[in-house]
This record gives structure tokens, C-alpha cells and sequence, in this order.
């Protein structure tokens, strides 16, 4: 696990899409509530793992749809960079 704190991962997602912390939550949705759509989901990705300096596959990343579930596979899937 790489002990990203939820607070960090919160504020960088709420930095990409400009959408205030408190409308975070690990049950938003990534493509309904945040606006995104895939590219925005490989762009926040990227940002992400750039911020963390973390390598993760992009097949992971790719079937999220929850930010829970983004924040949950950088934790445990994600490798040091």
C-alpha cells in the first residue's frame, strides 16, 4: 500500500476538475458528477500518478468509474516510479 492520504487525493482531483473538496466523496462519480470523460479520466490519471510518483497500468485506471475506486487502486496497485 502506498498510504496516500484521502485528504492529498482529494484536493488533487478537486485541483483537475475545479470542483470544491466537499463535493468529494469516494462514491462520486468520475464521468457523471465530475464531467469527465475518458480522456478527462486518463488526464486526471496521469495526474495523479505524476503527482504520487506512481506507474500504474492503464487497464486499471481505464474501468473506474467511482473516485474511491481511482483513490483505492493508486493505494494498492500503484508502483513507486
Amino acid at each position: 500500500m502506498n498510504n496516500i492520504s484521502w485528504e492529498k487525493f482529494v484536493q488533487e482531483v478537486s485541483d483537475y476538475v475545479g470542483v470544491s473538496v466537499d463535493e468529494i466523496t469516494m462514491d462520486t462519480d468520475i464521468y457523471e458528477d465530475l464531467c469527465l470523460d475518458s480522456l478527462g479520466v486518463f488526464g486526471l490519471g496521469t495526474q495523479l500518478t505524476e503527482t504520487f510518483g506512481l506507474t500504474v497500468p492503464l487497464s486499471n485506471v481505464a474501468v473506474v468509474s467511482k473516485v474511491g475506486d481511482m483513490f483505492n487502486i493508486l493505494n494498492e496497485k500503484g508502483v513507486k516510479a
